[in-house]
């Protein structure tokens, strides 16, 4: 067996260390992409819903006499989620506006209507009290497959600019809860 100089074992040590290290690196970088792409997947199915600042929440608005009151009235219906028509509302941007006195109902339409898949909704207040539901698109036809969700609502084209107090340029959809459907629990 051939005697090694201290050089020639010195670089041979120093390889080995380099191609250990190197394959610990691989390795780091391996499991933090695997973190990355599922962290990512996670956050696409997520729906997102966001609550205006000026949403008075339950605790905040209600008083209990009338909250009592208001939940003895409505009657518990359980249903199934009809199917979305066309989908067409998909992945569009949802206002909703509460114009009702039943506070947070406009939080629990959102819930809702991500039950349904529409994911990007936002809650609002409307400033006046409307009977019927009224569906607002920017675009005809969008926000169609929206109306079978509600009692005897109304759909229309165009924009909402009075009775709120938030920016509606961002939005695809507005949709103004009327009282004919409080119960969008």
């Amino acid at each position: 067996m051939k005697k090694q100089s201290a050089a020639g074992l010195f670089f041979s040590i120093l390889l080995k260390a380099v191609v250990i290290l190197l394959g610990i690196v691989i390795i780091g970088f391996g499991i933090f992409f695997v973190i990355k792409v599922a962290k990512t997947d996670k956050k696409e199915k997520t729906p997102t819903t966001t609550v205006s600042d000026n949403v008075l929440t339950e605790a905040e608005a209600h008083d209990d006499l009338l909250y009592e009151t208001a939940t003895e009235a409505t009657e518990e219906v359980v249903t199934e989620a009809p199917a979305p028509a066309d989908g067409t509302s998909y992945n569009k941007n949802i206002l909703v506006l509460n114009s009702t006195d039943v506070s947070g109902l406009a939080g629990r339409w959102c819930g809702k209507l991500n039950e349904y898949g529409y994911t990007e909704t936002t809650a609002s207040d409307f400033s006046t009290l409307q009977e019927t539901t009224r569906i607002v698109a920017k675009e005809e036809g969008v926000g169609q497959d929206l109306v079978q969700y509600f009692n005897g609502a109304s759909y229309e084209v165009g924009n909402v600019t009075e009775g709120v107090s938030v920016d509606t340029n961002a939005y695809d959809i507005v949709i103004i809860i009327g009282s004919a459907d409080n119960d969008g629990q």
